[in-house]
């Protein structure tokens, strides 16, 4: 009986020290919380506790301390979103940029005549339409699309819903060759055989020739297309990269750029025969589409054109936009610093990534999914047909969504978003046109005269125009992305804010880390020392 009531009494004991305990522990953390308030860094907290001040003018501090947190939360809480969403800045770089740094232009001429009518009357032939073959129908077909007039005929006859290779090579069989465009070249003073100088090209324009554009080689990967290629275009890059500018004096490609002197850096005669301009074919338009790109670029078309006329002088000033981007932004996702870095955007047709090549694939992948068929200039691989002129309003279509969904005029859920961001090192040309007159014909002949040229061809069964290209200025102002608000920064202005709130240092926070942990720790271990001892000292006394 005895040993069932010392159990109990044991018990109750047990349960007596452990409610002491836990009063003891609350007891030391209110002392040691009072000795913070009293010793700490932090401003008005030493008010809470001090002695001889009134209720009231402890609840002035509490109030006001609490106060000051909720503030501090709050511009915190402001600085944190800015830090996480506009992080980057672009800024102006403090040295101008010199044209010899940058790629003169790659530049491609799309003359307005689609079908020579010497070689193919397309009006005689759309009269004759009735009485054409299968064959001649598809042929007069692939150059309806090339012609830009879309000619639609109600004659019940049942359109074809994609073709094959054989567009280009009929667009290629009528259309203006070298030699049909081109009368003579002159490269920084050097007469140069425009044939090497401008290589063919396929474009939304139909067959159109470009200048200092990359080979076919070094733009595509081997996943397009083989049955023709887009560019005749074969001369491989040397002494430059894409991701490090020039890096060889030696003769590099593409052309340099260069400082303009008194004259062009290029001076190209364009003519165009008389009798070449058809009834039908494109007639509204004359004389040629200038367009301006990056040599990485892939050739195309766009509504960023300049006109060479007949019987002018179109001079091109061009300026260029740079924009640079530092490397402590390679931590930040693409969608916050707004480009992409070389390797971190992958496209299936280009080896290399530029914005005008990402759109390029883009549309060719979003003309197939709605079209089911693509433009004979799109890049696409060996599976997907071409488009034909039953597909014509699809295409415009797609198009017109993709216009809509870049200027966020509409939700992109059928996957029109390209998401083609600019690469984070981008180059992008620009100009001025002047425009003079040009007495191409009284020229030539005046030349031919004084024998100071061999002029072969009937000047006056020709119409000529001339197009200068060259830099405007020497150097142009360029752009930097940077970091506006790094890790660093951050910080700073978190301190700043708890200092100016607080008085809150990293001092105060080491302040807080050694009351929260070594002192109430070597308190607890005191406390639980000194018990304890009682406890042995209980015994003896027992």
């Amino acid at each position: 009986m005895k040993t069932e009531l010392e159990k109990v009494a044991y018990m109750y004991a047990d349960e007596h020290r452990i409610k002491q305990r836990r009063r003891q522990h609350k007891f030391i953390i209110m002392e040691l919380f009072l000795d913070y308030a009293e010793k700490s860094t932090l401003h008005g907290l030493r008010y809470f506790t001090e002695k001889g001040i009134t209720f009231v003018e402890k609840l002035f501090w509490v109030a006001t301390f609490i106060t000051s947190i909720i503030l501090c939360c709050f511009l915190i809480n402001n600085v944190y979103v800015k830090w996480k969403t506009s992080p980057v800045i672009v800024t102006v770089n403090e040295k101008l940029f010199s044209v010899g740094n940058v790629p003169f232009p790659s530049v491609t001429i799309c003359p307005e005549i689609k079908s020579k009518a010497r070689v193919y009357n397309f009006t005689e032939h759309l009269i004759k339409y009735n009485q054409m073959t299968g064959e001649e129908l598809a042929e007069f077909a692939d150059i309806n699309i090339s012609c830009g007039s879309y000619v639609t005929l109600d004659d019940g006859k049942p359109g074809r819903n994609n073709t094959n290779s054989s567009i280009v090579d009929h667009i290629t069989e009528v259309a203006p060759n070298e030699s049909d465009t081109f009368f003579f070249c002159i490269l920084r003073l050097r007469v140069i055989p425009c044939e090497l100088l401008f290589k063919k090209v396929y474009t939304s324009q139909g067959l159109c020739f470009n200048m200092n554009g990359l080979a076919a080689e070094e733009m595509f990967r081997n996943t397009v297309q083989s049955d023709y290629n887009y560019s005749a275009r074969d001369v491989p890059s040397r002494g430059w990269s894409m991701a490090t500018g020039y890096y060889s004096e030696d003769n590099p490609f593409p052309l340099r750029g260069s400082e303009n002197s008194a004259y062009a850096d290029l001076m190209v005669t364009l003519h165009t025969h008389v009798n070449d301009s058809d009834g039908l074919c494109n007639a509204i338009n004359s004389g040629y589409k200038i367009y301006l790109q990056h040599p990485a670029d892939f050739p195309q078309s766009s509504v960023y054109k300049y006109a060479a006329h007949h019987g002018h002088v179109s001079s091109l000033a061009v300026s260029f936009h740079v924009i640079n981007t530092s490397d402590t932004l390679s931590g930040y996702t693409p969608e916050i610093r707004q480009c992409y870095f070389l390797h971190e955007r992958y496209l299936r047709y280009f080896q290399i990534y530029t914005a005008q090549n990402c759109r390029a694939e883009c549309l060719s992948n979003y003309t197939f999914k709605l079209c089911n068929c693509v433009g004979y200039y799109m890049p696409h691989d060996n599976s997907k047909q071409i488009c034909t002129e039953n597909s014509l309003s699809c295409m415009l279509l797609v198009e017109q969504n993709m216009a809509l969904v870049e200027l966020h005029l509409k939700e992109a859920g059928d996957g029109s978003s390209c998401h083609c961001l600019p690469a984070c090192e981008s180059i992008e040309f620009d100009a001025e046109i002047l425009k003079s007159e040009y007495n191409g014909a009284e020229v030539m002949k005046k030349l031919s005269d004084f024998k100071r040229w061999d002029i072969s061809i009937d000047t006056d069964a020709y119409k000529f125009s001339r197009l200068d290209i060259y830099f405007k200025k020497p150097q142009f102002i360029s752009m930097r992305r940077s970091e506006l608000f790094g890790l660093t920064d951050f910080l700073a202005n978190i301190g700043g804010l708890l200092g100016l709130f607080l008085g809150f240092s990293f001092l105060s926070l080491v302040e807080i880390i050694y009351f929260i942990t070594l002192r109430l720790g070597f308190k607890f271990k005191r406390n639980v020392n000194e018990e304890k001892l009682g406890h042995l000292n209980s015994i003896k006394v027992s």
